[in-house]
């Protein structure tokens, strides 16, 4: 019996692992949610990892890495997300120091500012907020959003509304 609990419990973490690549804490909610018993659980995870189809530390770079080239998230974005998937602070560390160690935050704001703005100025203060706010929901540091904003609203030729 025990042996039938461990594969219905491995087929549901495979069925799982096939739709995107899990955390082993997401893989471990799931199961729970499944009522698999929690003995059969720590099996299931051992395995999958033996077998490396679980890796936190190659889940947090790749994750990172498509969120940042995607979904243009900044570092603290990326960290919050990564600490909700259970992911170790050491893997976490490393996947950003990896992204981001020859990039300049500024500059990434900056250049995601002209994408979003495409043209349009700063000069409304609505419009200031309302992109420093966005600047904020995608993880990037106040210090850098300011830097900034105060460099393309002084250095660019964006008309007045």
């Amino acid at each position: 019996m025990d042996e039938n609990l461990l594969k219905k419990a491995l087929d549901a973490a495979y069925r799982h692992l096939a739709r995107s690549p899990r955390s082993c804490n997401e893989l471990e909610r799931k199961l729970r949610e499944k009522n698999h018993p929690e003995p059969i659980i720590r099996q299931v995870i051992q395995r999958l990892e033996e077998y490396r189809y679980l890796d936190d530390r190659a889940f947090a770079l790749q994750w990172a890495r498509d969120r940042f080239s995607h979904r243009h998230w900044g570092p603290s974005r990326l960290r919050i997300e990564l600490q909700r998937k259970g992911i170790a602070e050491e893997w976490i560390e490393e996947a950003l120091r990896e992204l981001f160690v020859n990039k300049d935050e500024v500059a990434l704001v900056m250049d995601l500012v002209a994408r979003r703005l495409k043209g349009r100025g700063l000069h409304d203060p609505r419009e200031h907020r309302r992109t420093f706010a966005y600047l904020l929901r995608r993880g990037y540091s106040p210090d850098a959003i300011g830097t900034a904003l105060r460099r393309l609203k002084k250095d660019t030729d964006f008309p007045a509304p």
